[in-house]
């Protein structure tokens, strides 16, 4: 009886392993098999069997904490950057909507107005003539379409 399962044993252990083979087809690539091949010339690889992998140790499983902390803690700062980075959009984009609304208003003011003018040093005003208007007007013109698109 021990004879047989000893002989069991041997021949399992012998079917658990099998062979790798490795061969090169005509484009030059390389493959790996658990059969030779009849048409191509196939080398036997010699594969190292380790056996299963070891249980973690009390160190390893410190170790692997660690590694999750370390990845929970880049995460938040991952998260805390483009959180402040939206609050950036955020401010700039309040800020355009801001300019946007000004400029619109002194368009409306410059097509109600029959003359345009500007107050000098003493207080007085001097009006804008046509071309200068026109120029002012395309460069408001300008900024609106920066600000509000």
């Amino acid at each position: 009886m021990r004879y047989l399962a000893f002989a069991l044993l041997v021949l399992l252990s012998f079917a658990s392993s099998a062979a790798v083979y490795k061969w090169t087809d005509k484009d030059g690539k390389v493959h790996y098999s658990d059969r030779p091949t009849s048409n191509q010339s196939s080398v036997e690889v010699d594969v190292e069997d380790t056996g299963t992998a070891p249980t973690s140790t009390r160190q390893d499983q410190l170790t692997r904490e660690q590694k999750r902390e370390r990845l929970l803690q880049s995460m938040a700062e991952d998260r805390m950057e483009k959180q402040e980075q939206r609050e950036r959009q955020r401010a700039i984009k309040q800020q355009n909507r801001q300019k946007c609304n000004r400029y619109r208003d002194q368009m409306r003011h410059y097509k109600r107005a029959n003359a345009l003018y500007k107050l000098d040093e003493d207080g007085n005003r001097v009006y804008i003539s046509d071309s200068d208007r026109a120029k002012a007007t395309q460069n408001l013109q300008r900024k609106i379409k920066k600000y509000c698109n």
